[in-house]
C-alpha cells in the first residue's frame, strides 16, 4: 500500500488501538516489507535510526520523536519522488472499427495471381531473386514476389494468417492504413532479405514475409502500449490472441517461401524486424492516423493496390 505518513490523520486512524513505545513516534505505515524498508533505507542516508513494528499485518515504522520534524520532511519529498515514478503514462490510444472490404480485395488479388501464375510463368518474372535486384536494382520483386504462392497449401495459409494478423492490426491503424503497414512491412522485408543472401543466388515467393510484418506490426504495438499505457484495456477478449496465434504459427510451420518448398527463415525475420520497427513508430504517432481518419484511409489503401499494379507493370515489361 501507500505510505501514509503525509496524511497524520490518516496515519492516526490507521493506527488506532497502536502503542507506540515511549520516545518514539509513527511516521509511516506499509502492508510490505519491501515498501517498508525502502523508506527505512531512506532514514538511514540522512545518518538517522528507525525501528520496525508489525501492527496487525503491517509495518510501521517509527523514529526517535525529537527527530520527527526533519525525518518527516524528507520522507514526505521521498514519497513524491516515489509517486512520480510510478506514474503512468497517460498518451491515449484509438480503437478502429473492423472494415471487411479491405479483406476481401486482400483474398481476390492474392487468388487472381495466383490462378494466372501458372498459365504466364510469373514466377520468374516476380520471385524475390537476390543477385537480380541489387545487381540489375529490380526492386519492384520486393513486391510482386508477395503476391505469387508456391502450391494452394501455401496461399490458403497467407491468406488465413495475413486477414487474421491484419485483423489485429487494422483495430490500432485503420483497416486500410494497417494493410499499408504490413504491404510496406512485407516489401522491406524481402529487400532486406535479398541484401543479407545477397550475392548468393536466393529465390523466394510468399505473402508470408508481409505476414510475419504484421506480426512485428503487433510487437510494436504491444511494447508501446505496455510502456505507454499499462491501465488500457481493449473490448477484444483475452483468450482470442493467444489462441488464434497458436493457429496461425501451426500453418505457417512446414509451408515455405521457396521455390524449392523450404521455409524461408530469413525472410520471416526480416519481416518480423520491419514490422517491428514500423509499428512501435506507427503506435508512437497513432494520434496522426486518428486525425486523418476517413478518406485519407482509403487513399492509403489505394495506393497500396495501385503500387503492386506499377510493380508488376514493371515486371512484365
Amino acid at each position: 500500500m501507500a505510505s501514509l505518513k503525509v496524511n497524520d490523520t490518516e496515519l492516526d486512524e490507521a493506527l488506532e488501538g497502536f502503542e507506540t513505545p515511549e520516545g518514539l513516534v509513527a511516521v509511516a505505515l506499509h502492508d510490505g516489507f519491501t515498501e517498508s524498508s525502502e523508506v527505512g533505507l531512506a532514514i538511514l542516508a540522512m545518518g538517522e535510526a528507525y525501528w520496525t513494528l508489525v501492527h496487525e499485518g503491517a509495518y510501521v515504522i517509527c523514529v526517535d520523536q525529537q527527530r520527527e520534524e526533519p525525518i518527516r520532511a524528507e520522507l514526505a519529498a521521498y514519497e513524491l519522488v516515489r509517486k512520480k515514478r510510478l506514474r503512468p503514462l497517460t498518451l491515449r490510444t484509438h480503437e478502429f472499427r473492423f472494415n471487411g472490404w479491405s479483406f476481401v480485395a486482400y483474398c481476390v488479388l492474392l487468388i487472381a495471381v495466383f490462378s494466372m501464375q501458372g498459365a504466364y510463368d510469373l514466377a520468374s518474372f516476380g520471385r524475390v531473386d537476390a543477385v537480380t535486384m541489387i545487381d540489375q536494382g529490380q526492386w519492384w520483386r520486393a513486391v510482386t514476389a508477395l503476391t505469387l504462392h508456391a502450391d494452394i497449401v501455401h496461399l490458403v495459409s497467407n491468406l488465413v494468417a495475413g486477414m487474421g494478423f491484419a485483423f489485429f492490426v487494422a483495430r490500432f491503424f485503420g483497416a486500410f492504413a494497417g494493410w499499408g503497414l504490413i504491404f510496406l512491412s512485407g516489401c522491406l522485408g524481402n529487400l532486406l532479405n535479398a541484401w543479407v543472401y545477397y550475392p548468393d543466388p536466393h529465390f523466394s515467393i510468399g505473402a508470408s514475409t508481409a505476414v510475419f510484418g504484421a506480426l512485428g506490426l503487433l510487437t510494436g504495438i504491444g511494447v508501446w502500449v505496455a510502456l505507454a499505457e499499462p491501465d488500457q484495456r481493449w473490448t477484444l477478449p483475452r483468450w482470442l490472441v493467444p489462441v488464434f496465434g497458436g493457429f496461425t504459427l501451426l500453418g505457417l510451420i512446414g509451408v515455405g517461401d521457396g521455390l524449392d518448398g523450404l521455409v524461408d527463415v530469413a525472410a520471416h525475420i526480416s519481416g518480423f524486424l520491419c514490422g517491428l520497427v514500423l509499428g512501435l513508430v506507427g503506435a508512437i504517432f497513432q494520434r496522426l492516423f486518428v486525425r486523418f481518419e476517413g478518406p485519407l484511409h482509403y487513399v492509403a489503401g489505394l495506393a497500396s493496390l495501385a503500387f503492386v499494379g506499377l510493380a508488376w507493370w514493371l515486371a512484365l515489361l
